[in-house]
Protein backbone atom coordinates (compact mmCIF):
# COMPACT_ATOMS: atom_id res chain seq x y z
CA UNK A 1 0.00 0.00 0.00
CA UNK A 2 1.02 3.88 0.13
CA UNK A 3 3.27 2.90 3.37
CA UNK A 4 5.42 0.82 1.28
CA UNK A 5 6.85 4.16 -0.81
CA UNK A 6 9.59 5.76 1.35
CA UNK A 7 8.62 9.70 2.43
CA UNK A 8 11.65 10.61 0.20
CA UNK A 9 9.94 9.52 -3.09
CA UNK A 10 6.59 10.78 -2.36
CA UNK A 11 7.87 14.04 -2.03
CA UNK A 12 10.57 13.37 -5.12
CA UNK A 13 7.23 12.33 -6.88
CA UNK A 14 5.77 15.64 -5.85
CA UNK A 15 8.42 18.05 -7.49
CA UNK A 16 7.97 15.73 -10.59
CA UNK A 17 4.60 16.69 -10.55
CA UNK A 18 5.23 20.35 -9.92
CA UNK A 19 8.16 20.16 -13.22
CA UNK A 20 5.15 18.89 -15.22
CA UNK A 21 2.77 21.69 -14.28
CA UNK A 22 5.90 24.45 -14.66
CA UNK A 23 5.02 26.07 -18.61
CA UNK A 24 8.58 27.52 -19.88
CA UNK A 25 8.46 31.50 -19.01
CA UNK A 26 5.53 31.87 -17.19
CA UNK A 27 6.03 32.36 -13.63
CA UNK A 28 7.87 31.61 -10.22
CA UNK A 29 9.56 28.21 -10.55
CA UNK A 30 10.29 28.22 -6.90
CA UNK A 31 9.14 24.64 -4.95
CA UNK A 32 8.36 24.51 -1.32
CA UNK A 33 10.06 25.51 1.63
CA UNK A 34 11.78 22.82 3.68
CA UNK A 35 9.33 23.68 6.52
CA UNK A 36 6.39 23.18 3.79
CA UNK A 37 7.23 19.45 2.62
CA UNK A 38 7.39 18.77 6.23
CA UNK A 39 3.56 19.80 7.26
CA UNK A 40 2.77 18.20 3.71
CA UNK A 41 4.11 14.78 4.27
CA UNK A 42 4.20 14.98 8.09
CA UNK A 43 8.31 13.84 7.55
CA UNK A 44 11.34 15.59 9.30
CA UNK A 45 13.67 18.18 7.77
CA UNK A 46 16.15 15.45 7.29
CA UNK A 47 14.45 13.40 5.06
CA UNK A 48 13.26 16.39 2.84
CA UNK A 49 16.61 17.55 2.12
CA UNK A 50 17.71 14.16 1.04
CA UNK A 51 15.45 14.15 -1.68
CA UNK A 52 15.67 17.90 -2.78
CA UNK A 53 19.48 17.15 -2.57
CA UNK A 54 19.49 14.42 -5.09
CA UNK A 55 16.71 16.08 -7.44
CA UNK A 56 19.91 18.95 -7.06
CA UNK A 57 22.42 16.71 -7.73
CA UNK A 58 20.45 15.29 -10.60
CA UNK A 59 19.85 18.91 -12.31
CA UNK A 60 16.55 18.82 -11.79
CA UNK A 61 16.32 21.55 -8.99
CA UNK A 62 19.44 24.60 -7.79
CA UNK A 63 19.54 26.02 -4.86
CA UNK A 64 19.76 30.16 -4.82
CA UNK A 65 21.17 31.61 -1.54
CA UNK A 66 18.35 33.70 0.98
CA UNK A 67 15.81 32.71 -2.27
CA UNK A 68 15.06 28.80 -1.76
CA UNK A 69 15.11 26.19 -4.22
CA UNK A 70 13.80 26.45 -8.07
CA UNK A 71 13.24 24.30 -10.60
CA UNK A 72 16.14 24.50 -13.37
CA UNK A 73 14.62 26.81 -16.61
CA UNK A 74 15.88 24.15 -18.86
CA UNK A 75 14.46 21.91 -17.05
CA UNK A 76 10.74 23.09 -17.76
CA UNK A 77 11.68 23.60 -21.50
CA UNK A 78 13.30 19.87 -21.74
CA UNK A 79 10.02 18.20 -20.39
CA UNK A 80 7.65 20.79 -22.17
CA UNK A 81 9.10 19.79 -25.70
CA UNK A 82 9.73 15.84 -24.56
CA UNK A 83 5.99 15.70 -24.25
CA UNK A 84 4.20 18.62 -25.95
CA UNK A 85 3.22 16.43 -28.94
CA UNK A 86 2.66 12.92 -27.13
CA UNK A 87 -0.59 11.51 -25.91
CA UNK A 88 -0.34 11.40 -22.32
CA UNK A 89 -1.83 7.69 -21.30
CA UNK A 90 -1.91 7.07 -17.48
CA UNK A 91 -1.86 3.34 -16.34
CA UNK A 92 -3.80 2.13 -12.89
CA UNK A 93 -3.13 -1.35 -11.78
CA UNK A 94 -5.82 -2.38 -9.33
CA UNK A 95 -7.07 -0.54 -6.43
CA UNK A 96 -4.19 2.51 -7.90
CA UNK A 97 -2.05 1.11 -4.56
CA UNK A 98 0.13 -1.80 -5.65
CA UNK A 99 3.45 -1.28 -4.98
CA UNK A 100 4.50 -5.14 -6.47
CA UNK A 101 3.41 -6.66 -9.51
CA UNK A 102 3.04 -10.30 -10.27
CA UNK A 103 3.35 -12.02 -13.88
CA UNK A 104 -0.52 -10.90 -14.41
CA UNK A 105 0.39 -7.28 -14.18
CA UNK A 106 3.78 -7.21 -15.45
CA UNK A 107 2.90 -9.07 -18.84
CA UNK A 108 -0.29 -6.76 -19.54
CA UNK A 109 1.89 -3.45 -18.58
CA UNK A 110 4.67 -5.03 -21.19
CA UNK A 111 2.08 -5.14 -24.13
CA UNK A 112 0.47 -1.76 -23.17
CA UNK A 113 4.06 -0.17 -23.21
CA UNK A 114 5.12 -1.75 -26.49
CA UNK A 115 1.59 -0.88 -27.68
CA UNK A 116 1.21 2.68 -26.42
CA UNK A 117 5.31 2.76 -27.30
CA UNK A 118 5.06 2.14 -31.37
CA UNK A 119 2.48 5.26 -31.26
CA UNK A 120 4.83 7.93 -29.83
CA UNK A 121 2.80 8.17 -26.24
CA UNK A 122 4.31 9.58 -23.00
CA UNK A 123 3.03 6.76 -20.62
CA UNK A 124 3.35 6.64 -17.10
CA UNK A 125 1.91 5.06 -14.00
CA UNK A 126 -0.58 6.73 -11.64
CA UNK A 127 -0.83 5.49 -8.28
CA UNK A 128 -2.87 6.84 -5.45
CA UNK A 129 -1.32 8.22 -2.14
CA UNK A 130 -4.27 8.91 -0.70
CA UNK A 131 -8.40 9.35 -1.39
CA UNK A 132 -8.85 7.34 -5.05
CA UNK A 133 -11.56 10.02 -5.54
CA UNK A 134 -9.81 13.34 -4.43
CA UNK A 135 -6.50 12.56 -6.56
CA UNK A 136 -8.74 11.71 -9.73
CA UNK A 137 -10.13 15.33 -9.21
CA UNK A 138 -7.02 16.85 -9.47
CA UNK A 139 -6.02 14.41 -12.23
CA UNK A 140 -8.94 15.45 -14.40
CA UNK A 141 -8.21 19.06 -14.30
CA UNK A 142 -4.92 18.35 -15.77
CA UNK A 143 -6.41 16.68 -18.54
CA UNK A 144 -4.94 13.29 -19.23
CA UNK A 145 -5.62 12.13 -23.35
CA UNK A 146 -6.66 8.48 -22.09
CA UNK A 147 -6.22 6.07 -19.01
CA UNK A 148 -5.83 2.22 -19.11
CA UNK A 149 -6.93 0.39 -15.72
CA UNK A 150 -5.93 -3.13 -15.01
CA UNK A 151 -8.54 -5.27 -13.00
CA UNK A 152 -10.45 -2.56 -11.40
CA UNK A 153 -12.71 -3.36 -8.76
CA UNK A 154 -16.89 -2.34 -8.00
CA UNK A 155 -14.74 0.01 -5.30
CA UNK A 156 -13.27 1.94 -8.49
CA UNK A 157 -16.46 2.98 -10.04
CA UNK A 158 -17.12 6.01 -8.50
CA UNK A 159 -13.02 7.08 -9.39
CA UNK A 160 -14.23 5.62 -12.91
CA UNK A 161 -17.00 8.18 -13.12
CA UNK A 162 -14.58 11.14 -11.96
CA UNK A 163 -12.49 10.93 -14.87
CA UNK A 164 -15.44 9.99 -17.68
CA UNK A 165 -17.24 13.11 -16.38
CA UNK A 166 -14.18 14.73 -17.40
CA UNK A 167 -14.68 13.52 -20.81
CA UNK A 168 -11.20 11.81 -20.07
CA UNK A 169 -11.23 8.40 -22.15
CA UNK A 170 -10.81 4.92 -19.94
CA UNK A 171 -10.37 1.18 -20.84
CA UNK A 172 -10.58 -1.22 -18.25
CA UNK A 173 -8.22 -4.50 -19.08
CA UNK A 174 -9.91 -7.66 -17.17
CA UNK A 175 -12.11 -5.93 -14.54
CA UNK A 176 -13.94 -7.87 -11.82
CA UNK A 177 -16.84 -6.19 -12.72
CA UNK A 178 -18.72 -5.94 -16.25
CA UNK A 179 -20.43 -2.81 -16.52
CA UNK A 180 -21.58 -1.03 -19.96
CA UNK A 181 -20.89 1.94 -18.21
CA UNK A 182 -17.11 2.06 -19.18
CA UNK A 183 -15.27 0.29 -21.73
CA UNK A 184 -13.66 -2.68 -21.13
CA UNK A 185 -11.50 -5.51 -22.78
CA UNK A 186 -13.00 -8.75 -21.26
CA UNK A 187 -13.31 -12.26 -21.32
CA UNK A 188 -16.91 -14.01 -21.44
CA UNK A 189 -15.75 -16.88 -19.09
CA UNK A 190 -18.28 -19.38 -20.29
CA UNK A 191 -16.91 -18.81 -23.82
CA UNK A 192 -13.57 -19.17 -22.86
CA UNK A 193 -13.85 -22.77 -21.44
CA UNK A 194 -15.95 -23.87 -24.67
CA UNK A 195 -13.54 -22.34 -26.84
CA UNK A 196 -10.25 -23.93 -25.20
CA UNK A 197 -11.85 -27.25 -24.22
CA UNK A 198 -13.21 -27.21 -28.28
CA UNK A 199 -9.96 -26.70 -29.22
CA UNK A 200 -8.13 -29.23 -27.55
CA UNK A 201 -10.65 -32.11 -28.08
CA UNK A 202 -10.37 -31.08 -31.82
CA UNK A 203 -6.78 -31.79 -31.43
CA UNK A 204 -7.71 -35.26 -30.47
CA UNK A 205 -7.28 -34.73 -26.62
CA UNK A 206 -9.49 -37.08 -24.62
CA UNK A 207 -7.80 -36.21 -21.05
CA UNK A 208 -7.99 -33.00 -19.76
CA UNK A 209 -5.91 -31.99 -16.97
CA UNK A 210 -7.41 -28.53 -15.70
CA UNK A 211 -5.53 -26.55 -12.92
CA UNK A 212 -7.37 -23.16 -12.26
CA UNK A 213 -6.98 -20.64 -9.57
CA UNK A 214 -10.10 -17.93 -9.86
CA UNK A 215 -13.25 -16.97 -8.06
CA UNK A 216 -15.97 -19.39 -7.56
CA UNK A 217 -18.15 -17.89 -9.91
CA UNK A 218 -15.93 -17.63 -12.99
CA UNK A 219 -14.50 -21.69 -12.23
CA UNK A 220 -18.41 -22.06 -12.18
CA UNK A 221 -18.55 -20.24 -15.62
CA UNK A 222 -15.28 -21.90 -17.05
CA UNK A 223 -16.43 -25.40 -16.05
CA UNK A 224 -20.07 -25.10 -18.06
CA UNK A 225 -18.43 -23.93 -20.97
CA UNK A 226 -15.49 -26.68 -21.00
CA UNK A 227 -17.90 -29.79 -20.33
CA UNK A 228 -20.78 -28.12 -22.78
CA UNK A 229 -17.54 -28.77 -25.28
CA UNK A 230 -17.53 -32.46 -24.00
CA UNK A 231 -20.76 -33.04 -24.25
CA UNK A 232 -20.74 -31.56 -27.97
CA UNK A 233 -18.43 -33.93 -28.72
CA UNK A 234 -19.68 -37.17 -27.29
CA UNK A 235 -16.47 -37.18 -25.10
CA UNK A 236 -17.34 -38.38 -21.39
CA UNK A 237 -16.99 -35.24 -18.43
CA UNK A 238 -14.06 -36.65 -15.93
CA UNK A 239 -15.01 -34.21 -13.04
CA UNK A 240 -12.01 -35.66 -11.17
CA UNK A 241 -9.67 -33.87 -13.11
CA UNK A 242 -10.74 -30.32 -12.94
CA UNK A 243 -8.94 -29.03 -9.77
CA UNK A 244 -10.02 -25.48 -8.66
CA UNK A 245 -8.42 -22.94 -6.05
CA UNK A 246 -9.49 -19.73 -5.07
CA UNK A 247 -5.47 -18.86 -4.32
CA UNK A 248 -2.61 -20.29 -6.93
CA UNK A 249 -1.87 -23.71 -6.30
CA UNK A 250 1.26 -24.33 -4.99
CA UNK A 251 3.93 -26.04 -6.67
CA UNK A 252 3.94 -28.89 -4.67
CA UNK A 253 0.15 -29.09 -5.24
CA UNK A 254 0.75 -29.23 -9.06
CA UNK A 255 3.28 -32.25 -8.73
CA UNK A 256 0.38 -34.15 -6.35
CA UNK A 257 -1.95 -33.48 -9.35
CA UNK A 258 0.45 -34.71 -12.00
CA UNK A 259 1.31 -37.78 -9.89
CA UNK A 260 -2.41 -38.65 -9.55
CA UNK A 261 -3.69 -38.22 -12.74
CA UNK A 262 -2.22 -41.33 -14.58
CA UNK A 263 -1.79 -40.83 -18.23
CA UNK A 264 -2.89 -37.77 -19.90
CA UNK A 265 -2.84 -35.89 -22.85
CA UNK A 266 -3.32 -31.72 -22.07
CA UNK A 267 -3.06 -29.33 -19.27
CA UNK A 268 -5.45 -26.08 -19.16
CA UNK A 269 -3.58 -24.28 -16.29
CA UNK A 270 -4.27 -20.99 -15.13
CA UNK A 271 -1.83 -20.61 -12.34
CA UNK A 272 1.14 -18.52 -11.10
CA UNK A 273 3.54 -21.68 -11.50
CA UNK A 274 3.22 -22.13 -15.20
CA UNK A 275 6.92 -22.41 -15.78
CA UNK A 276 7.46 -25.04 -13.40
CA UNK A 277 4.18 -27.35 -14.58
CA UNK A 278 6.41 -26.85 -18.19
CA UNK A 279 9.09 -27.77 -16.43
CA UNK A 280 7.93 -30.71 -14.88
CA UNK A 281 6.35 -31.88 -18.51
CA UNK A 282 9.33 -31.46 -20.35
CA UNK A 283 10.13 -34.79 -21.53
CA UNK A 284 6.12 -35.44 -22.11
CA UNK A 285 6.40 -33.87 -25.93
CA UNK A 286 2.84 -35.79 -26.69
CA UNK A 287 1.29 -33.24 -23.63
CA UNK A 288 -0.38 -29.63 -24.85
CA UNK A 289 0.23 -27.23 -22.11
CA UNK A 290 -2.52 -23.79 -22.92
CA UNK A 291 -2.29 -21.11 -20.50
CA UNK A 292 -3.77 -17.79 -20.33
CA UNK A 293 -1.58 -16.34 -17.81
CA UNK A 294 1.27 -16.53 -20.76
CA UNK A 295 3.07 -14.23 -23.35
CA UNK A 296 1.90 -17.00 -26.04
CA UNK A 297 -1.55 -16.30 -27.61
CA UNK A 298 -3.76 -19.55 -28.34
CA UNK A 299 -5.31 -19.66 -31.54
CA UNK A 300 -8.65 -19.76 -30.62
CA UNK A 301 -9.91 -16.46 -31.26
CA UNK A 302 -9.74 -13.88 -33.24
CA UNK A 303 -8.21 -11.80 -30.30
CA UNK A 304 -11.55 -9.84 -30.23
CA UNK A 305 -13.44 -8.37 -26.65
CA UNK A 306 -15.42 -10.21 -24.89
CA UNK A 307 -13.89 -14.00 -26.11
CA UNK A 308 -10.71 -15.61 -24.58
CA UNK A 309 -8.19 -13.09 -24.10
CA UNK A 310 -4.69 -13.99 -23.18
CA UNK A 311 -3.14 -11.73 -20.70
CA UNK A 312 -0.85 -10.73 -23.31
CA UNK A 313 -3.08 -9.81 -25.75
CA UNK A 314 -5.48 -8.83 -23.43
CA UNK A 315 -3.52 -5.54 -22.59
CA UNK A 316 -2.27 -4.57 -26.24
CA UNK A 317 -6.26 -4.52 -27.78
CA UNK A 318 -6.96 -1.96 -24.62
CA UNK A 319 -4.26 0.08 -25.66
CA UNK A 320 -5.47 -0.06 -29.57
CA UNK A 321 -9.15 0.08 -28.23
CA UNK A 322 -7.93 3.68 -26.04
CA UNK A 323 -5.89 5.34 -29.14
CA UNK A 324 -8.67 4.82 -31.03
CA UNK A 325 -11.50 6.62 -28.85
CA UNK A 326 -8.77 9.13 -28.30
CA UNK A 327 -7.93 9.56 -32.11
CA UNK A 328 -12.44 10.15 -32.43
CA UNK A 329 -12.87 11.96 -29.96
CA UNK A 330 -9.78 14.62 -29.49
CA UNK A 331 -9.69 17.92 -31.28
CA UNK A 332 -6.35 18.55 -32.89
CA UNK A 333 -5.74 21.45 -31.51
CA UNK A 334 -6.66 20.36 -27.98
CA UNK A 335 -3.95 21.97 -25.53
CA UNK A 336 -3.13 19.91 -22.62
CA UNK A 337 -1.41 20.48 -19.47
CA UNK A 338 -0.30 17.08 -16.92
CA UNK A 339 -1.71 17.00 -13.85
CA UNK A 340 1.03 14.79 -12.17
CA UNK A 341 1.41 16.21 -8.87
CA UNK A 342 1.68 13.22 -6.34
CA UNK A 343 1.78 10.03 -9.19
CA UNK A 344 4.77 8.00 -10.29
CA UNK A 345 6.25 9.60 -14.05
CA UNK A 346 9.10 8.80 -15.89
CA UNK A 347 9.81 10.59 -19.72
CA UNK A 348 9.86 7.01 -20.80
CA UNK A 349 8.57 4.17 -18.45
CA UNK A 350 8.87 1.35 -21.55
CA UNK A 351 12.60 2.17 -21.69
CA UNK A 352 13.11 1.33 -18.58
CA UNK A 353 10.50 -1.89 -18.50
CA UNK A 354 12.97 -2.99 -21.59
CA UNK A 355 15.91 -2.73 -18.91
CA UNK A 356 14.70 -4.52 -16.21
CA UNK A 357 16.03 -8.08 -15.51
CA UNK A 358 13.79 -10.83 -17.05
CA UNK A 359 13.20 -12.21 -13.57
CA UNK A 360 11.26 -8.83 -13.19
CA UNK A 361 9.48 -8.41 -15.93
CA UNK A 362 7.59 -11.95 -15.78
CA UNK A 363 8.78 -13.60 -12.47
CA UNK A 364 7.25 -14.13 -8.94
CA UNK A 365 9.31 -11.69 -7.44
CA UNK A 366 7.10 -8.91 -8.85
CA UNK A 367 8.76 -5.46 -9.63
CA UNK A 368 7.96 -2.43 -7.45
CA UNK A 369 5.61 0.07 -7.82
CA UNK A 370 8.79 3.24 -7.90
CA UNK A 371 10.22 2.44 -11.27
Amino acid sequence: MSDAIPQYLKIRQYVFGLIANAKAGGGSLKVNTEAEFCGIFGVSRITVRKALSQLVDEGFLVRKQSLGTFIRPEIVEEYNMHIGKKLAIGVICGDGMITFLPDYYTISLGKIFERLNESGCFVRLIYFNGNAEQEAGQLSKGKLDGIIWLTPGRKSIPTQRIFKSCNIPLVSVFPSFISDEFDCVATDYYKSGYMVAKYLLGRGHRKIIYINNNPPDVEAKKKAGSMAAFAECGVEWNDQLWHCSTRSFTKTQIQSILNDSGDFSAVNCHTLYTDYLKQQLADRKDVQIISNICRESVAVSEGMPGILLPVAQAGSIAAGMLLEKIKQADPPDKVRQLFLDRTIIEPDTYKLWRALPATQKTGNSGVTGDW
